[in-house]
């Protein structure tokens, strides 16, 4: 059991190391999401979860959306894409870490995103017609014991509460109050980390309708696209 547990490390930090080389590629970023990204001083710049909602923004982005990304990262790099490639005429960024969303806001200038610094929908005033959130939904202790939280700032990134659900489930309980009718939300977690049975257990209690599920087996990233809450 030790040997295996070994291996399982081992091969765990190597595809770690590829796929860090993968995601802070800026030629490769170009590509996918359509702009330059600024440097890479906060980490990667996207993860697989990142990739499959980019997709759905694809098909659900017109020229009347108004958009939320809820916990944008550094980059901004969903709010961007929408902005920039799919000509979302109104989007704002949300993020709860100070620095973060102030080293967004700082290497995008000309894009007309509104970027804000809240703690969820502490701060948000406005309804929105599409809300997208890329989760942090590792468990306290997990992510501890794996090294994922080297800083105090990385477990505020990505720490989902000491089930790894709990941010989730606050998410889901307040976005009606910022969501117009008819308006859709879009949830990105890895099953790798969470799993289905929990996310969609708090789904289904928080009343939402599930109108899309994409998920990809290999990578385990998975989007829920939620509609409003049933009456």
């Amino acid at each position: 059991m030790k040997i295996t547990g070994y291996i399982a490390m081992n091969l765990y930090g190597f595809y770690l190391k590829v796929v860090k080389g993968i995601r802070t590629n800026k030629m490769l970023f170009k590509f996918i999401y359509g702009f330059n990204p600024p440097p890479a001083l906060w980490g990667q710049y996207w993860d697989w979860t990142t990739l499959i909602l980019r997709n759905c923004l694809k098909e659900y982005v017109n020229r009347a959306t108004k958009l939320l990304d809820m916990g944008c990262g550094p980059y901004a790099v969903l709010s961007r894409y929408a902005k920039t490639k799919l000509h979302c005429p109104e989007v704002s960024a949300a993020d709860h870490c100070l620095e973060l969303i102030n080293f967004a806001r700082d290497n995008d200038s000309e894009s007309g995103i509104t970027y804000l610094h809240s703690d969820l929908f502490a701060n948000i005033n406005a309804r929105f017609s599409l809300i997208l959130f890329n989760a942090p939904y590792l468990e306290s202790d997990k992510g501890k014991s794996k090294g994922l939280f080297p800083d105090a700032l990385s477990r505020k990134r990505f720490c989902g509460g000491t089930q790894g659900i709990e941010t989730i489930q606050r998410f889901l309980q307040d976005a009606p109050q910022y969501i117009e009718k008819e308006g859709m939300l879009m949830l990105g977690i890895n099953q790798f980390h969470i799993s289905r049975e929990l996310v969609e257990s708090s789904i289904f209690q928080a009343g939402y309708k599930v109108s899309s599920i994409r998920f990809n087996p290999l990578t385990k990233a998975c989007v829920y696209v939620l509609k409003e809450k049933k009456q």
